[in-house]
């Protein structure tokens, strides 16, 4: 038994329908054929998000950095134990002894 089309069906009419056809079209064009489709917009999205980690996360390191400086700016203490610990620098009359792991000096 073959099915006939019947022409006076609503769904046929709205198919053949010319502003149809021309927005089907043109949604097919913006998600898949474009330069900016679908795909792309995924994509950068996905890469705007690992941008604003990324912020947040020097951001943060920037906040640490700033109360660090604060704390070395405010306390002379801290400030010389910073000294010696970071560049090694001693009094005038006392020796500082730098120790080197075994793995690490095998390297150089």
């Amino acid at each position: 038994m073959i099915l006939k089309l019947n022409r006076s069906n609503s769904f046929w009419l709205f198919i053949q329908n010319r502003y149809f056809i021309t927005g089907l079209f043109g949604l097919l064009w913006v998600s898949f054929i474009s330069d900016i489709d679908l795909i792309f917009l995924m994509k950068s999205q996905r890469q705007l998000n690992s941008y604003h980690r990324e912020a947040q996360h020097f951001e943060a390191q920037i906040e640490s950095t700033r109360k660090n400086l604060q704390d070395l700016s405010s306390d002379p203490l801290k400030l010389e134990r910073f000294a010696r610990e970071r560049y090694f620098m001693k009094r005038p009359d006392e020796d500082v002894f730098r120790i080197i792991p075994t793995q690490v000096a095998d390297a150089f």
